[in-house]
């Protein structure tokens, strides 16, 4: 949760990193010619800005939300204020990505047409760990847990608890591989 502007910082420097920035001067220059991944940095700017106004109950909190909502529909891309770690890697835009859980964990990686969703109410949704791979056309459904370290394989359904440091894929997702 984005709560000083220390905590602001640290998690613009994490978003950078995690999606291949060495520092902000290349991220402009990528935003500029066009860059998928600048796309995707340039959203969790203005969504860890309008956390930050959102928490500290500050007047301009409406203005970036604003923003913020601007640049879901350019992008495709929605994510609930403070749902997701530090560290959010978004490696494709093309299919929308949706998530709407009550945590997601730091260094966590997501692709195009991922969805982690609630069922029937906002209180079904799901917990999901630290350094999780959501791959192209995954689904998260239903109030479940996935732990640490866990790969979600390209267009696998999720209903149930997963357990830490595995892999999982199918419809429903089964683990397939644990890894040590």
């Amino acid at each position: 949760m984005v709560l000083t502007k220390t905590d602001l910082k640290k998690y613009f420097n994490a978003d950078l990193q995690a999606n291949g920035f060495k520092s902000y001067r290349n991220y402009l220059f990528k935003l500029f010619y066009g860059n998928e991944r600048a796309y995707s940095v340039h959203y969790l700017r203005s969504l860890r800005r309008y956390e930050y106004y959102l928490n500290t109950n500050s007047i301009l909190k409406h203005l970036w939300r604003y923003i913020n909502r601007r640049r879901s529909l350019k992008y495709g891309l929605v994510i609930g204020s403070n749902m997701v770690g530090p560290g959010l890697s978004i490696s494709h835009l093309q299919g929308g990505i949706i998530i709407n859980c009550f945590k997601m964990g730091a260094n966590c990686s997501v692709a195009g047409g991922v969805v982690v969703g609630n069922k029937d109410s906002q209180d079904n949704r799901a917990y999901i760990g630290d350094c999780v791979h959501l791959t192209l056309g995954a689904k998260v459904i239903g109030k479940v847990t996935i732990g640490d370290n866990v790969v979600v394989a390209p267009n696998s359904v999720v209903v149930k608890d997963i357990l830490p440091n595995s892999v999982v894929s199918g419809i429903p997702a089964k683990v397939i591989k644990v890894l040590d």
